[in-house]
């Protein structure tokens, strides 16, 4: 008989493009200039503050912040493993470095090319959102932040993944108004990437499901 036996090292490569792919969606969403996601309008926000650091950089420093959080709300049920996301959110922040060095020339001016790169790059930032979910390798320190909510609130986690969005979008505003006295980073796209990113997702899990096939190996074994 046969069976499918997972191979961690092709899981760990599709998380990886997974995560490049998410980084360079979260910068042609951001290069549209119609406002970045939800989840990275904080650390875009700050890179208007703090110059020296990139939006990667503030990305990264951030989502330090979401790991030391789920440390300290599962305190021993928190694995040590699961400081991994770190690497985890290294890749993804140096995706969106890149991506963003990568789409320089891309600052449209047309509102209607704007709206097309915020919704392309929504669909990007979905499909490799969905490769990382097939890879089911290490969850991003954002999701793990709403997980350990979850444990500790007894709350699903639908319903805290949106009060979260929500909550970092706010955020960024307050810090946008006191620090740089204009809105910098959220606009409508914000709101298209909120809605679309879920919208894609829905339809390239199913998609891309195929893919899982190439990353389990399959193995023969003789009967006794």
């Amino acid at each position: 008989m046969s069976s499918h036996h997972p191979s961690f090292f092709r899981r760990c490569i599709l998380a990886a493009l997974g995560l490049f792919l998410a980084g360079l969606g979260v910068a042609l969403t951001t290069r549209a200039g119609l406002g970045t996601s939800p989840i990275s309008s904080v650390p875009y926000v700050m890179t208007w503050i703090g110059k020296p650091l990139s939006f990667g950089m503030w990305t990264f420093i951030i989502n330090i912040a979401f790991v030391l959080g789920q440390a300290a709300m599962l305190r021993k049920r928190f694995a040590w493993v699961q400081y991994c996301q770190l690497l985890v959110v290294f890749i993804f922040s140096a995706s969106i470095d890149f991506g963003m060095w990568l789409t320089a020339f891309c600052e449209p001016h047309l509102y209607a090319v704007q709206l097309v790169d915020s919704i392309l790059g929504s669909a990007l930032l979905a499909f490799g959102i969905a490769l990382q979910i097939h890879a089911n390798v290490m969850l991003n320190p954002g999701e793990g932040f709403v997980r350990a909510l979850c444990y500790v609130t007894h709350l699903r986690f639908a319903v805290l993944k949106v009060c979260f969005d929500v909550s970092l979008v706010v955020l960024s505003i307050v810090i946008s108004i006191l620090a740089i006295h204009h809105l910098e980073g959220i606009r409508e796209g914000t709101a298209i990437a909120a809605v679309a990113v879920g919208l894609f997702l829905r339809v390239f899990l199913p998609w891309t499901r195929p893919i899982k096939k190439l990353i389990y190996l399959k193995k023969a074994h003789a009967h006794a």
